[in-house]
């Protein structure tokens, strides 16, 4: 595993911020969801993530529909070891203040596990969960301590497993003049760091970085420059401005080959692109969303049933999963008694956790080497864009650090 210095969490704000619609935040439909059976004990959890943020304009309101969808299915269907889940939202609102409140109301309310945190912050997060001995289960790993706290259960390599696993793909396909293509902002300049992590040991190079500005009138400056000293240009964007960017690289040059992680294309973006998105080549992170298996048919269906207006994207995809994970862990380890300090002792001792199919098999008691010592499962699948969707390559997982 690679080495990777981090930097402080406020720089990364935009490394896998995607502007993917607009939400509403506490006391306008996530608050708290209780099941309607009262009488029933239940579990409780918590989301901390910018449901709403004005100040950078990336709320995520469909990570906790995702969660809402997930837990009512469960409830449904009877809900973990004679309990129902109860769910708490905190909206962080994209402020590292508003985050440590969150977490610090995690351990005032007894909350036993916080699940599929969007939070750009979990440098304040996890210092306080640590206290409680509160365990975060499928956060969205940006910071130090997203990948190395006591308490951190991600399920994904995040963006600097995403950004090295394309270049990676690239290299592997016999491209070797990469052109890496990204936000113009400090967390942007990251991906050229992560894209030559992924290129060690390969015959490839990074032969330039364009800085494209989110605003920016027109892509097709850029897009001239990214074709000129390459063999293929790597995307590490934002659905959107990754959708203009891809359109623009066509209209230069139709034969100019992609790749992006998967994170920037999900199915409705692939729809706006058409077929300037044909052939692009992805890393995922997750099993594609539109892909089969048991998780990936359960996850379309519970948000066409209980979330139908929000976006199925990386982000509501990654909080269904941080749900399915925490039931299927608590059946597994047969936890009965749900106070802080049990669940994180069952959580700690996975071995090959069956979760259906979207992530390899999850074993939790062994860590890796710092700085990515929680990172549970670095592994990521390779496919191509045909017909609108993303198509594997093969079922085989690819190491992306």
């Amino acid at each position: 595993m690679k080495t990777l210095q981090f930097i402080r969490p406020a720089t990364l704000l935009l490394c896998l911020a995607l502007l993917w619609g607009c939400g509403e935040g506490r006391g306008t439909g996530f608050d708290v969801y209780r099941p309607a059976d009262g009488d029933r004990p239940t579990i409780k959890l918590m989301f901390i993530g910018q449901i709403t943020d004005t100040a950078n304009a990336t709320p995520l309101p469909e990570a906790p529909a995702a969660i809402l969808a997930s837990a009512k299915r469960i409830n449904a269907a009877g809900g973990v070891n004679g309990r129902l889940l109860e769910v708490h939202f905190c909206d962080d609102k994209a402020d590292p203040n508003e985050a440590a409140k969150c977490a610090r109301e995690a351990v005032a309310s007894d909350v036993v596990a916080t699940v599929g945190n969007t939070s750009n912050f979990g440098e304040f997060i996890f210092p306080i969960l640590e206290q409680g001995n509160i365990a975060s289960i499928g956060h969205n790993p940006i910071s130090r301590a997203d990948f190395s706290s006591p308490v951190a259960f991600p399920l994904q390599t995040g963006s600097p497993g995403m950004v090295a696993s394309t270049a990676a793909l690239l290299a592997k396909q016999g491209f070797e003049r990469i052109h890496v293509a990204t936000v113009d902002s400090p967390a942007g300049g990251l991906a050229g760091e992560f894209a030559r992590m992924g290129l060690t040991g390969t015959a490839a190079t990074m032969t330039g970085l364009s800085l494209v500005p989110i605003g920016a009138p027109d892509y097709a400056t850029y897009a001239h420059s990214a074709i000129q000293d390459s063999d293929a240009v790597m995307v590490s964007m934002n659905a959107d401005q990754a959708a203009r960017f891809i359109v623009a690289l066509h209209q230069a040059d139709p034969g100019t080959v992609i790749g992006v992680p998967i994170i920037a294309t999900p199915p409705t973006t692939l729809g706006q692109i058409g077929a300037p998105s044909e052939g692009i080549w992805v890393s995922a992170n997750y099993r594609p969303i539109n892909a089969d298996s048991p998780a990936n048919r359960q996850f379309r269906a519970d948000m066409a049933k209980y979330a139908p207006d929000f976006r199925i994207n990386g982000f509501s995809q990654q909080a269904w999963l941080a749900v399915e994970t925490f039931a299927r862990a608590m059946r597994d380890q047969r936890v009965t008694e749900f106070a802080p300090a049990a669940v994180l002792e069952a959580m700690n001792s996975l071995e090959n956790l069956e979760t259906g199919g979207m992530i390899p098999p999850l074993t939790t008691t062994v860590e890796n080497e710092p700085p990515f010592n929680r990172l549970f499962i670095d592994q990521v699948l390779f496919g191509r864009v045909r017909d609108g969707k993303v198509v594997l390559i093969s079922d085989k997982w690819h190491d992306a650090l």
